[in-house]
């Protein structure tokens, strides 16, 4: 008896999907244009989601085609299926393939504001995990609680020691490793920094609130995705802050001082020299934890 292979054609549809969203994910990573979107943390988790969907393709591809037996077998079923159904998909893989992987534009940092409010703590305000109650239920919970507490003693140290370096230094140069340690500890704490150097690579950001002088230098700090992307950094204060224009980068060198911001004591750093120099190559922020 002679046997064909027919082919379903939704099954086939929905396998040519599956692998272009595993290709596409493989590219971002293999062209490491992944960390325009997330955080380098979870380029990992990417890389297991793109087999994930590979593997779901291949299973897909395999039901596509069935072997069916007789001279009469149809081959064409799955004709009836409404291909309009796959258009989101199809005009979402052309849209991922095509358009070019561009950075957030500092333009729209003016919708999310500079972040100068709550921060998370630092030195002042760091809590280690609690310590393990008196009747704990059993050793195993005992044992675990000690490593908590061990892992957070660790964790507090080296925090405790980056700050540490920070009020001794009589230069603080922002990096793309400490800038949030930086920024959150200055702002936080801006009385313990008032009179020291700092260098630091921004771009510029201007607010209706900042005065004539006054202008935002800022970087986008990406805790999770792009989505999430915020703007950090200090008000900075320079006689012709008007001639620079929002999203130009500087390279800066100035002093910390006081200064009022919608009512709260901020850091101010009053430049004393600039560079303007091009955008680097990748713009954004990604938090250290400590």
């Amino acid at each position: 008896m002679l046997r064909h292979v027919s082919l379903n054609a939704e099954a086939f549809y929905k396998s040519l999907i599956l692998l272009g969203f595993s290709a596409f994910l493989f590219l971002l990573v293999k062209s490491n244009n992944i960390i325009y979107y997330i955080n380098p943390r979870f380029v990992k988790l990417t890389e297991a989601a793109a087999v994930l969907i590979l593997l779901m393709f291949l299973a897909q591809a395999g039901s596509s085609l069935r072997r069916t037996s007789g001279a009469h077998s149809c081959r064409h079923y799955g004709h009836g299926i409404n291909k309009l159904t796959f258009l989101p998909f199809v005009i979402t893989l052309l849209m991922a393939f095509l358009l070019p992987n561009n950075t957030l534009d500092p333009s729209m940092a003016d919708n999310k504001g500079m972040n100068l409010g709550a921060r998370p703590a630092t030195s002042g305000q760091y809590s280690p995990t609690p310590a393990v109650q008196e009747n704990a239920p059993n050793a195993q919970t005992d044992n675990s609680n000690a490593n908590n507490q061990g892992y957070a003693a660790q964790a507090q140290s080296l925090l405790r020691s980056k700050i540490d370096e920070l009020q001794k230094a009589g230069l603080i140069k922002v990096t793309e490793d400490n800038f949030t340690l930086v920024t959150n500890e200055v702002n936080i704490y801006p009385e313990q920094y008032v009179g020291k150097e700092i260098t630091m690579l921004g771009f510029v950001l201007k607010e209706k609130k900042f005065s004539a002088e006054q202008f935002g230098l800022a970087r986008y700090v990406i805790t999770c995705c792009s989505a999430d992307a915020m703007p950090d950094g200090f008000i900075c204060e320079y006689k012709n802050a008007a001639h620079f224009k929002e999203g130009d980068w500087l390279n800066i060198r100035g002093t910390i001082q006081l200064g009022k911001y919608e009512g709260n004591t901020v850091p101010i750093i009053k430049i004393a020299t600039f560079s303007k120099v091009p955008a680097p190559q990748n713009p954004y922020i990604y938090p250290v934890y400590y």
